[in-house]
Order: C-alpha cells, then sequence, then structure tokens
C-alpha cells in the first residue's frame, strides 16, 4: 500500500482533483430525521465556488496514489465573538473515505492543516479556529477522529439542531409566546456577505443535499441570519420567511439552525408543531488567554 501524502492548493489548483473529491464526497451518507432517507454533499462540478464564497479558501488534500482519501477545506474569514470582530479560520468540509478511518487520518489532516497556518504569515493573524460536522451514519468525523488533536482539546461540543420545514408551516407560526432574541453573549459564524430582505438565500449549484433514494437535489432555501435579524423575535423572522416562500411559490424545505442551549427558542418551535431533523456540532479554539464566555452560537446551516 502506497504511503499518503498532503497536497495542499487553492481555487486555482483544485481542478485536476475535483473527480476524485467528487466521489469521495458522493460516498458520505447523513441521515434525515428518522433515517428514512439520507443525502450526500455536492459542491459541483468546479467544487471550490462555495468556499470561495465564504473568504479565503484553501484545501489541503490527503492522497494514496492518485486517489484523493481525504480532505479539508480553511476559510479565511471575520466572525464575531461577544460583539468583537476576529480573524478566524473555518476548517470544514473534513472528509475521510470510509477504509481509511480509524486510522488517525482525520487527525492528521487537522494537524497538518494548523501546522501550515504557524508557517504561513499570512494567516499568522488568525484568532480563533472553528470547525463544524454534520453528523452521519455513524457519528460526526471530528468526534471519530483518533489520537489528540487541536479540536479535542478546545471549546468542543456546541451542538445546532438542524431545521427542515415547509415554508407553509413556517408561514402560519403563531407569535403571541416567542421567545425575544437572546441578549447574553453569543458568537456569529456568518453570514458571508449581503441577504436580501426578508433573510434567505441558496447555494444551488454550489452545495447541493443530493437524496440517496432520487439523487436529485433536495431543494433548500437557507435562512441564514442572526440574533441580530430576530426582531422582534426568532419566530417573526421563521414566519416573515415562510410568508414570502409561500407568496412566490419557491419549492422545497427552509434549512436554518439554532443552538440547542436556547431551549426556549426550541420548545416553542416543537410546540407549534416544527422539530429539528439533523444535528451539527461546532467546535473552536481561541488563540487568546481569556476565552469568550459565550452561551449561543450561530452558524448559517447554507455555510455548514
Amino acid at each position: 500500500m502506497s504511503r499518503v501524502r498532503f497536497v495542499l492548493t487553492d481555487a486555482s489548483g483544485i481542478a485536476p482533483y475535483v473527480p476524485e473529491l467528487r466521489r469521495l464526497e458522493k460516498s458520505i451518507l447523513y441521515p434525515i430525521g428518522d433515517g428514512a432517507d439520507h443525502f450526500f454533499i455536492d459542491h459541483g462540478p468546479e467544487y471550490h465556488p462555495f468556499f470561495s464564497g465564504l473568504g479565503e479558501a484553501r484545501f489541503l488534500l490527503a492522497l494514496r496514489g492518485e486517489r484523493v482519501i481525504g480532505s479539508i477545506a480553511g476559510v479565511m474569514r471575520d466572525v464575531f465573538v461577544s460583539g468583537r470582530k476576529f480573524r478566524a479560520l473555518y476548517l470544514c468540509d473534513l472528509k475521510v473515505a470510509a477504509e481509511e478511518r480509524g486510522q488517525g487520518l482525520s487527525r492528521r489532516l487537522i494537524q497538518t492543516g494548523l501546522g501550515r497556518v504557524i508557517l504561513d504569515r499570512g494567516l499568522r493573524q488568525t484568532r480563533l479556529f472553528y470547525g463544524a460536522a454534520m453528523r452521519g451514519a455513524t457519528g460526526d468525523v471530528m468526534r471519530t477522529a483518533q489520537g489528540a488533536h487541536p479540536f479535542k482539546m478546545s471549546n468542543a461540543g456546541v451542538r445546532l439542531q438542524l431545521y427542515f420545514a415547509s415554508p407553509e408551516a413556517l408561514a402560519r407560526l403563531e407569535l403571541d409566546k416567542a421567545p425575544p432574541p437572546p441578549r447574553s453573549p453569543g458568537a456569529v459564524l456568518g453570514p458571508a456577505g449581503h441577504v436580501d430582505e426578508p433573510g434567505f438565500c441558496s447555494t444551488a449549484g454550489r452545495k447541493d443535499l443530493r437524496l440517496v433514494s432520487s439523487g436529485q437535489p433536495w431543494p433548500l432555501i437557507h435562512l441564514p441570519l442572526g440574533p441580530e435579524a430576530w426582531q422582534p423575535s426568532w419566530g417573526a423572522y421563521l414566519r416573515r420567511c415562510g410568508e414570502e416562500l409561500v407568496r412566490h411559490g419557491l419549492p422545497g424545505s427552509a434549512c436554518f439552525a439554532i443552538d440547542e442551549r436556547l431551549g426556549d427558542h426550541i420548545s416553542w418551535l416543537s410546540s407549534q408543531g416544527v422539530t429539528p431533523g439533523a444535528v451539527c456540532t461546532v467546535y473552536s479554539l481561541r488563540l487568546s488567554l481569556q476565552p469568550a464566555a459565550v452561551t449561543w452560537v450561530h452558524m448559517p446551516t447554507s455555510e455548514i
């Protein structure tokens, strides 16, 4: 068996590896709800536009021969923690081939990626590393990485509940008891760029969730805005988006996420008959002596 070699590239150099990357991501399945169906992530024929749209993107690939057996993307961007802006590196899209799991490749990808950051003068301004992992059929890939790596020694384990709701269900939400936005300190990890009112967007063609049952993209409209836009409440934001989606007759589900620590919000939405359909975990490592105490994290589903 040939040795593993690592290749670091950016958007301009990713093209030769795209067929292998697309093969790899098609092999990784995520359950929906009770497992009645699964989906895989498809980043499209050029692969990089989704990541390049978030910030300055680079890609670390693990190859055995000419076969891509693992990869991770890193995106330099600004985020806000307790109201302060930080330069951050978003480590995302960590993938490992099934036959390579349990052998430490996830850990090596993370460690090698962070090592490249330390050696790169242009990246040394980074003050926060964070990553997100969808929970797949066998757990999330960050959690199953063997051995010690920085995210296992970090502020790990913030779980986001992900929703896939019908616009009609959101449009008929009753707002009398909808809780107000959180007033406590939080971390806002997106969205990148401007989002038109009332606050939804699509990643079609740049990142599609393809259903295993049909092979077709799951039509999703993302509701990416954070608590600053939840005026006067999260429920009001969700209903505005639902009403607009219904008015325009846009197909598909409305996708959004919320930190499970905001239990009053989740309970309120459950009382309206809207429940989560998936789980994502956010991992972070802040390079400062005084870590910020945040009671919630906002991360748009359009960027996970």
